[in-house]
C-alpha cells in the first residue's frame, strides 16, 4: 500500500462540512448548578454531553482517544460564570460509535451550534481543535471566541507544501491505517501513543487504560482520513475574524508546531500562548496552565462577535 493510497490524499472540491439538515433535538436551556449528563441524537446515534453553570455558553471539544472528562479542571474553573457544555465525540466516552457515511464529528459541533442559539466560546484540543477550526470557517457568526490547543489540522501542511512536517505526520498516519487494516490494534496503539506521548509514558499507563485506548484505533483511522481529505486552506482561515487563542507546548511534535505556525500567520485576530515543558497532551499534563490561558482569553473576549458576516460563503 502506497502512502498516498493509504491516506486517500485526493483533495475534495466540495466542502467537507456537509451536516445533517434534519431537525436537531434542542439542547436544553436549563442550566443546572451541578454538572449533569445528557444525551441527544445526531444522525441516529446517541451523543452524551455534560452541562453545568449559567451565562455565556462555552463548548469544549476533546481530542482523539479521549473524552469530555479531560476538561474537568477547566470546567471547574469556568462553571461559576459560564454555561459549560462538553460532549463526547462519536466512539468515545458515553457516546455511540460513529454512524455510517456521511456522518462525522463535525455534525456534533454543528448540532450544538444550532441548538445553543446565541454566541458561544469554542475550545478544542488536538482533533477537537481541528474540528473547531473547520467549524469556525463555516459558523463564525455564532462564535464569541475560539481557543485551539495544538489543532491537528494537518491538511494545512500538505496545502502549504510544508514538506518536512507533512512527511512526518503522513508517515505516522499511513502506519496507523496499515495496522488497523491488519487488525493489530495493540500495535497500532503503541505506534500512535508512542508518537504523541512517548513509549515510556504509554508503557507506564495501566493495562486497562491501554486496552481501552487500543479499542479506539479504528475510529482514529477514520479521523486521520477525514482530516487529510480537507480542502480548506489558509485562505479560508483568514476569513475567521473571531478572537482566537492558540496554545502549544514547547516540547510538542514538529507537525503540531508547524500547524500552529501557519495559523499564526493566517488568522487575523490571534495570539499565542506557549506552555513550557508541555507536549501535545497539555490539558492533562499542564491542566492549570491551560485553564489559566483559556479562562483569561474568554474573559477578555466577552460575548462580542468580531466577524464580517459578508466574508462567509453562502
Amino acid at each position: 500500500m502506497s502512502l498516498r493510497d493509504s491516506l486517500d490524499l485526493t483533495v475534495s472540491t466540495s466542502s467537507a462540512l456537509a451536516v445533517d439538515t434534519a431537525p436537531v433535538p434542542a439542547v436544553s436551556v436549563v442550566t443546572p448548578s451541578k454538572e449533569t449528563t445528557r444525551t441527544l441524537t445526531i444522525r441516529g446515534a446517541t451523543v452524551a454531553y455534560s452541562e453545568v453553570g449559567s451565562g455565556t455558553p462555552v463548548l469544549l471539544v476533546h481530542g482523539s482517544a479521549s473524552s469530555r472528562r479531560i476538561w474537568r479542571p477547566l470546567v471547574e474553573r469556568l462553571a461559576p460564570r459560564y454555561r459549560v457544555i462538553a460532549p463526547d465525540l462519536f466512539g468515545y466516552g458515553d457516546s455511540a460509535p460513529l454512524p455510517g457515511w456521511p456522518a462525522s464529528d463535525l455534525d456534533i459541533l454543528a448540532a450544538f451550534a444550532r441548538s445553543i442559539g446565541e454566541p458561544f466560546h469554542l475550545v478544542g484540543h488536538s482533533y477537537g481543535g481541528a474540528l473547531a477550526l473547520l467549524t469556525a470557517i463555516e459558523l463564525a457568526p455564532k462564535l464569541a471566541s475560539i481557543a485551539l490547543i495544538e489543532p491537528v489540522a494537518f491538511h494545512l501542511l500538505r496545502l502549504a507544501k510544508d514538506e518536512p512536517a507533512w512527511l512526518e505526520i503522513a508517515q505516522v498516519a499511513a502506519r496507523h491505517l496499515e495496522l488497523v487494516g491488519e487488525g493489530e490494534l495493540d500495535a497500532c496503539a503503541d505506534h500512535f501513543m508512542g508518537y504523541w506521548i512517548g513509549a515510556r509514558a504509554w508503557g507506564a499507563m495501566p493495562a486497562e487504560s491501554r486496552a481501552r485506548i487500543a479499542r479506539t484505533m479504528p475510529k482514529i483511522a477514520a479521523e486521520w482520513a477525514m482530516i487529510f481529505r480537507q480542502s480548506h486552506g489558509l485562505a479560508s482561515s483568514r476569513r475567521i475574524r473571531v478572537p482566537t487563542l492558540l496554545i502549544r507546548g514547547t516540547r510538542t511534535t514538529l507537525a503540531s508546531r508547524r500547524v500552529v505556525d501557519h495559523l499564526l500567520h493566517a488568522l487575523p485576530d490571534r495570539r499565542l500562548v506557549e506552555i513550557g515543558g508541555a507536549g501535545h497532551m497539555a490539558p492533562l499534563t499542564h491542566a492549570d496552565a491551560v485553564s489559566n490561558a483559556i479562562e483569561a482569553h474568554i474573559e477578555s473576549c466577552g460575548a462580542e462577535i468580531l466577524f464580517d458576516a459578508t466574508s462567509i460563503e453562502r
